[in-house]
């Protein structure tokens, strides 16, 4: 089972990128930096990896106008599958 607390940062993190409440570059380092543990810790960090690289991408292969249209595509992503890993 993973922790609570993770399922809930990752959540909070991706909520607010979807509410705006920093950019894309805020968004990568938040989920880069925050601290996963729980039984599930593998899986849950393979996910962050891909989304990590995903924002890589967009940052470096689109225009600056849809870093957020993509960014929030990636982390609708993340929440879906952080609640079916964490089931």
């Amino acid at each position: 089972m993973v922790e609570i607390n993770t399922i809930g940062n990752l959540e909070s993190i991706c909520k607010q990128y979807i509410d705006k409440e920093f950019e894309l570059e805020e968004f990568q380092s938040r989920l880069e930096t925050l601290i996963i543990s729980g039984e599930k810790k593998v899986e849950i960090e393979k996910a962050r990896l891909d989304v990590v690289n995903r924002l890589e991408e967009i940052r470096f292969c689109s225009l600056e106008t849809d870093f957020y249209r993509y960014g929030v595509v990636v982390a609708t992503s993340l929440i879906e599958v952080v609640k079916q890993i964490s089931l």
